[in-house]
């Protein structure tokens, strides 16, 4: 399989599920707007966490690795719970 019908098949892969997700009927449920607000601020939180990370490395302070990463994959864990939520409006 070349890359080209490796692309075609992936196109037609997403616009089947995205089609589908189009027709689906989570539209009816409207998220809490205090729910949105809340995401926002916890992602607001860890950015300026992720920040003081940037800060520390950049001034050669000792700092916990292990504690960068968690706090990205929370970002990402809150990004994407937020947009799936943004989505149903």
């Amino acid at each position: 399989m070349n890359k080209l019908s490796k692309k075609i098949k992936g196109n037609k892969y997403f616009s089947k599920y995205y089609k589908q997700n189009l027709n689906n009927d989570s539209k009816t449920f409207f998220p809490d707007k205090n729910e949105l607000n809340e995401r926002q601020r916890k992602i607001k939180e860890i950015n300026l966490v992720l920040l003081d990370f940037q800060f520390k490395k950049a001034t050669r302070q000792p700092i916990k690795p292990h504690e960068a990463k968690k706090a990205k994959k929370e970002k990402a864990r809150l990004i994407t719970q937020y947009w799936q939520l943004y989505h149903c409006d």
